[in-house]
């Protein structure tokens, strides 16, 4: 391919060079135009006629041209030594380093590597003991979820807006300067009115939702009464009353309370043992994505809310939309993925 290349700008060259020759008097201009209508580009033109001018032999000299640059073997090693498994590192500060430019940086590490540029991953911060108790706690989830359909509570947050999902994170423009505010901008309230949700999902599908402005406490009275008794057992009940159960709620104060306990006791409804529940763990959850889900739904098209009745009626509508295909396989995911963390860690999710 490289040679067809050069023996075509061989012949465009021979062309000039001989036209030039033949009508040695004629300006540059009209051989520019001569060759402008056979279809070859002016400025490639005028550079073999520079190169006439200088002197310069019609056969381009192997080796005359741009010395290539490629890194070595070794460089490629140090590369990888000094990129890999790292964070903080510019591959414009990088490339002098190596003596070459931003670009043959990319390419080699695209050509010569697997190494990829990977977004960060939002992670809770555990402490050494958390960590340490973590595989073991699943250990005894494994066991106690075996054989048995797990139903999860959780509550989540709703805002106005919410510029953090993907896609709704940035914007495109051509110009920003003539891109509006309302685009461009991400404006943060000071203390933004929001709404609490609570749900439970299972195997079999999810209870019916409640909704709460936030700064009401969901105490262990409004827990009872609005999502177990209201929500929780009449859905274990039309659903789950031919099956074994577990339920499956987080670490919060009011989830373990004595009355909480007593009620759920009164009910025959077995609860993981707040010794077996995993502390600062949400990625064991499966619940976690079922939000991504429907916050993908309520923020889609990076809509915003005027008001809090607004936030209800779309949260209300993608409690409708949600993909139940989708609430049933997180339902079942839940033993899965504390097995999976049980003999291999977090990393392994």
């Amino acid at each position: 391919m490289a040679k067809k290349i050069q023996n075509k700008e061989n012949d465009l060259r021979n062309q000039v060079y001989s036209f030039v020759n033949l009508k040695p008097d004629i300006p540059d201009s009209s051989v520019v135009k001569h060759f402008m209508l056979e279809g070859f580009a002016r400025s490639t033109v005028y550079d073999i006629l520079k190169r006439k001018a200088d002197n310069i032999d019609l056969e381009r000299i192997t080796g005359s041209g741009r010395p290539a640059k490629k890194m070595t073997k070794t460089a490629i090693k140090r590369l990888k030594s000094r990129i890999d498994h790292s964070h903080g590192i510019s591959q414009r500060k990088i490339g002098p380093i190596f003596n070459v430019s931003q670009q043959m940086i990319c390419k080699t590490l695209q050509k010569e590597t697997s190494i990829k540029f990977k977004k960060k991953t939002r992670a809770p911060s555990r402490n050494y003991q958390q960590n340490e108790l973590l595989c073991p706690k699943c250990a005894k989830l494994t066991r106690l979820f075996r054989g048995k359909q797990v139903i999860i509570d959780d509550e989540s947050y709703f805002r106005l807006s919410n510029s953090d999902l993907s896609g709704n994170s940035g914007f495109y423009s051509s110009d920003v300067s003539t891109t509006p505010d309302s685009i461009k901008l991400k404006r943060v309230a000071k203390f933004e009115p929001k709404l609490l949700v609570w749900v439970a999902i299972s195997p079999l599908g999810m209870s019916s939702h409640f909704i709460v402005p936030s700064g009401q406490a969901v105490n262990e009275d409004v827990y009872i009464n609005n999502c177990l008794k209201a929500r929780l057992v009449p859905f274990i009940k039309k659903v789950h009353a031919e099956d074994e159960i577990v339920f499956w709620p987080d670490l919060a104060s009011s989830h373990y309370s004595k009355k909480v306990l007593a009620y759920l006791e009164s009910e025959n409804i077995d609860i993981v043992p707040k010794a077996f529940n995993p502390a600062n763990a949400p990625e064991v959850r499966p619940i976690e994505d079922f939000w991504t889900e429907i916050k993908r739904i309520v923020y889609d098209g990076a809509w915003e809310a005027n008001n809090l009745e607004q936030l209800r009626n779309r949260i209300n509508y993608a409690f409708k939309k949600v993909d139940m295909k989708r609430v049933h396989a997180l339902g079942n995911a839940s033993f899965t993925r504390v097995d999976t963390v049980r003999r291999h860690g977090l990393q392994n999710l």
